[in-house]
């Protein structure tokens, strides 16, 4: 099926996929998303699709590859992820902006700050409620005028407490948030979970920074071998399921290499040292590349990516000559 225009006015509108404030739902899956779903889109206006709300919906599908640079904290290059070239990508994103104060006001957070009183950390723009706060705490999140997120919980007198720490990423200050509260009254059994996730999403976030870069046969072999070694000393399941996608990302560009290069994984494997050559070790490549076909990668693309991976072979047993 070839999505067209209605398809991507009901289907493709960024509230669908994109879910700011649960980090658990993870930065793979929404991206990749996302990323696809602006290129069909740009390709259908740039064949001549001229509804004016089509062309909102790319610059808001703009906006939010923007957006979601800062939140994850991800390398983003117009250019190099889209194709588009950046001073007219940032015309998408600024036509979306002119029609959205809430976007603009973020936007400018992180770069003019024209609204903020720029690299002070005591001026904050709060960005919205934690949607899993209880009667008992209520949770905001905000981004200071040294562009870092930060959290505050609502006191019994209702005013706004804003914790003095300040971190990276979306994700550090709900983890940090949440084991702030779990260390709070009553010690809970998922405290150590909670520190347990801080700790691996901090290792997380340097392989969400470089996601989009690319890297040759044998690189990525070993990043998938690196990533591989720290998905094994996982404790929490946040940072579990943060690298068993990282893992099986990492685990299909591998395979792609193979299947670009008409070769089985096994005798692309067999040209690295890093991992050894064995069938067991092709299948575990290919199950987890399934897994991020299934799991990470836009459905609508699932089905030309299952048959790159049924075409590509495992392994081929060797005869051994007679003599």
């Amino acid at each position: 099926m070839t999505e067209n225009s209605t398809w991507h006015l009901t289907h493709s509108q960024p509230h669908k996929f994109l879910d700011y404030f649960n980090p658990t739902n993870g930065f793979i899956r929404q991206i990749n998303i996302l990323l696809n779903r602006f290129k069909s889109v740009q390709t259908l206006c740039a064949e001549g699709e001229t509804q004016e709300e089509f062309t909102h919906l790319r610059n808001e599908l703009a906006f939010h590859l923007v957006k979601m640079s800062r939140w994850w904290g991800f390398d983003f290059c117009p250019q190099g992820l889209t194709g588009i070239r950046n001073p007219l990508f940032l015309t998408y994103v600024k036509a979306h902006l002119a029609r959205n104060v809430n976007d603009e006001s973020f936007f400018d957070t992180f770069t003019l700050q024209k609204h903020m009183h720029s690299g002070d950390s005591g001026h904050i723009l709060v960005l919205g409620q934690d949607p899993f706060s209880t009667p008992d705490l209520t949770l905001y999140y905000g981004v200071d005028g040294k562009k870092n997120f930060r959290f505050a919980t609502l006191t019994h007198t209702q005013e706004t407490q804003w914790h003095r720490y300040s971190y990276p990423d979306f994700a550090s200050a709900w983890l940090a948030a949440w084991s702030t509260h779990a260390s709070a009254g009553d010690v809970r059994k998922n405290l150590s979970e909670y520190l347990a996730a801080e700790r691996e999403h901090a290792c997380a976030r340097i392989w969400h920074q470089r996601y989009f870069h690319r890297n040759e046969t044998q690189m990525g072999i070993r990043l998938y071998a690196d990533a591989t070694q720290q998905l094994s000393i996982c404790k929490s399941p946040f940072g579990k399921a943060e690298f068993e996608a990282i893992v099986n990302s990492l685990a299909f560009d591998v395979v792609k290499h193979a299947f670009t290069g008409n070769i089985t994984i096994a005798d692309l494997l067999a040209d690295n040292k890093t991992l050894d050559n064995s069938l067991r070790t092709a299948n575990t490549l290919k199950h987890r590349a399934r897994a991020h076909v299934a799991t990470t990668v836009d459905p609508t693309l699932k089905a030309e990516l299952d048959a790159l991976l049924d075409s590509t072979l495992s392994y081929i047993p060797r005869r051994c000559s007679g003599t």
